[in-house]
């Protein structure tokens, strides 16, 4: 098993101290949300967060298509990618916290497919076709070997990550019928590729925290389900014959508002207050070892 550590792009001296001690700690991933609204530019932080390590892996978790042209995506990881090889990853999102603090919804599967189809020529130093025309960036020369993660909670984001993705992310919670269920889609999608899902990475994005006190570790980890309720909404809103499993129907049934302004991924936030120690058992890891 491989870790990886999220980190918010704020408190700049903090950050620098806590991946550096999260290299030394073994962990082997650094992934930052991008989410300009709420918090600090990720790419700045990023940069810097290289330039402060020698081992670990960046990337974001997650950045999307309607926030962050193709383009722009696609020079700065290459940039970054030439600077740092081997170190640097790219995760993609349909967008949460990003779009919706400006009114937006999040992007449709069809988006978000385009956008992955034409990063990947374009990080690869060839030609993509963008809004009928012929792009590339003029200065790459070489593959920087940046690989694509794709996270999804619905069976379609799941089904196009399994056939798209380098690596895939989960964000459907830690249990065993809910990682099964998602695995099984990215399957589905893997396969419609002509890909061997036994062949891709996949990471579980969820909340951690070790500690003798169970409830005291849970109640750290309220952020975790709270954000992803309302992915589990959106996914019960857009397909009402959804096949999800239990434990999401639970969190869902459960949901009350959220406010991203005021406490999006804080776990001491009002909007977390509804979360039972059970619920957040079911999309994090908490307590003792």
């Amino acid at each position: 098993m491989r870790l990886g550590a999220q980190f918010l792009p704020e408190k700049f001296d903090e950050y620098i101290a806590s991946v550096r001690m999260a290299e030394q700690a073994g962990y082997e991933f650094a992934w930052l949300v991008d989410s300009q609204v709420l918090w600090e530019d990720v790419y700045v932080y990023l940069t810097h967060g290289l330039d402060s390590t020698e081992r670990i892996t960046f990337g974001t978790a997650v950045t999307n298509p309607l926030t962050r042209h193709a383009t722009v995506t696609a020079s700065f990881f290459a940039t970054l990618a030439g600077l740092h090889p081997g170190r640097v990853a790219l995760g993609i999102g349909r967008g949460d916290s990003s779009v919706r603090t400006m009114g937006l919804p999040p992007a449709r599967t069809g988006q978000l497919e385009q956008y992955v189809r034409s990063l990947r020529p374009l990080l690869s130093a060839q030609t993509a076709k963008l809004d009928g025309a012929d792009v590339r960036l003029r200065w790459l020369q070489q593959d920087p070997g940046v690989p694509i993660m794709m996270s999804g909670t619905g069976p379609r984001n799941l089904r196009l990550a399994g056939a798209l993705a380098d690596r895939v992310m989960l964000y459907v919670g830690v249990t065993p019928e809910a990682v099964q269920w998602a695995m099984r889609h990215v399957g589905e999608g893997a396969r419609s590729a002509g890909r061997d899902p036994a062949e891709l990475k996949v990471s579980i994005l969820c909340a951690m925290h070790v500690s003798d006190d169970h409830e005291g570790a849970a109640a750290a980890c309220r952020w975790a389900p709270a954000a992803c309720a309302n992915h589990i909404a959106d996914l019960a809103r857009n397909n009402p014959r959804h096949d999800m499993p239990e434990v999401m129907v639970r969190l869902l049934k459960a949901r009350e508002a959220y406010d991203y302004y005021t406490g999006h991924l804080d776990s001491s936030a009002a909007h977390t207050a509804y979360l039972t120690t059970e619920l957040i058992d079911d999309f994090a890891i908490a307590g003792p070892i």
